[in-house]
């Protein structure tokens, strides 16, 4: 059942992305034709973050259950899964995502303000969505936030696989070996040496009290990988909502927006094709689907 919940998560969660596509891609037409005020767009814009914000609350209950299950999900397409960071999408994306949306236009920009050419007062767009000096500004401290904080993650996510190597798991592993040598020697008969002297025999602790101390160890281990994918959430969420509700101009976060979904579905249905070319007797993980929500996620 763990299982099913998993998957029925993730079908509610891209019922909501295909959605919220298509809400949000009304949204900038309406924006373009004159036809939609900021007002409108900023409740587009919220209801979006709020259904991310219930699908982060859902994944948070899954992560306590088994949080290992959503590093390298199977109802994901292999090549989704190698893009995956911590379970999900780097958080650093989503500004990236800006950057190249921008174009060219707000890279010359980057570069001036980089050098202390440009003018942090201007308040003249910038690039194809028209972002300011001032908004350059707090995107790239955002952004250098967002990389601090991404590096300490993965120093301890670094920090926890490592320590598969070391205790209690490498002791017991050596206990392990050391009781089936005893036992091929016990097999074999009691040995003897040159001087007719009993060779002694490790007895190993009895197996039931060595598994319990693997799975508490692997249990502490999935745990561990668990509080590390709700802050990983975490941080998505908030670097998502700070660029979107503070940074951007409403309708610079619906096209921020627009370009995220497309680019994750597109991504998704592209390495799905991929795969059921490459290995048609492939079967998906396909479960019922659970009534979708309107809401979206970035």
């Amino acid at each position: 059942m763990g299982a099913a919940r998993h998957v029925a998560c993730y079908q509610r969660w891209i019922a909501g992305q295909e959605a919220g596509l298509g809400e949000l891609e009304a949204a900038s037409a309406n924006a373009a034709a004159g036809r939609a005020t900021d007002g409108e767009l900023r409740v587009v814009v919220e209801r979006c973050m709020r259904g991310y914000a219930e699908y982060v609350a859902t994944r948070r209950t899954l992560a306590r259950e088994d949080g290992t299950a959503l590093f390298a999900p199977p109802w994901c397409t292999s090549f989704e899964n190698s893009v995956l960071w911590l379970g999900g999408c780097r958080p650093s994306l989503t500004i990236r995502l800006l950057y190249s949306l921008s174009g060219e236009g707000l890279e010359e920009h980057i570069e001036e303000f980089i050098s202390g050419r440009g003018a942090l007062g201007a308040a003249r767009g910038m690039g194809l969505l028209g972002i300011t000096a001032r908004q350059l500004e707090l995107v790239n401290d955002l952004h250098r936030r967002t990389l601090r904080d991404e590096d300490a993650l993965n120093y301890r996510l670094a920090t926890l696989q490592e320590d598969v190597a070391d205790r209690p798991l490498l002791p017991i592993v050596r206990e392990r070996a050391t009781a089936a040598a005893a036992a091929a020697a016990l097999g074999a008969g009691a040995s003897c040496d040159g001087l007719g002297t009993r060779t002694r025999i490790v007895v190993a602790r009895p197996a039931g009290a060595v598994d319990h101390e693997v799975d508490a160890a692997i249990g502490s281990y999935k745990a561990g990988l668990g509080r590390l994918l709700e802050e990983a959430d975490e941080l998505r969420m908030s670097t998502a909502r700070t660029l979107v509700t503070e940074i951007l101009t409403p309708r610079q976060a619906v096209e921020t927006l627009v370009a995220g979904k497309q680019l994750h579905l597109a991504v998704r249905n592209w390495s799905r094709r991929g795969e059921m070319v490459a290995q048609p007797a492939r079967s998906p993980v396909t479960l019922p689907v659970a009534p979708s929500s309107n809401r979206a996620n970035p």
